[in-house]
């Protein structure tokens, strides 16, 4: 979860938001994600937002 924040706090350096998608996610993922979300504090909107900003920057991180 660590590292999660801190992609979150990189992402939200770059984040320069100018597209919406909508998911599909399964229930049980979403539920989870969302007590993640509480456990830290954040909205789990933005803790998805991290994973994707880490899953497309992967590669600068090698």
């Amino acid at each position: 979860m660590e590292t999660l924040l801190k992609e979150y706090a990189a992402y939200r350096a770059f984040n320069k938001s100018d597209r919406v998608i909508n998911m599909r996610i399964p229930h049980q993922i979403l539920e989870r994600i969302k007590e993640l979300a509480d456990q830290q504090h954040v909205p789990y909107q933005l803790l998805i937002s991290s994973v994707l900003f880490s899953l497309a920057n992967i590669e600068e991180q090698k």
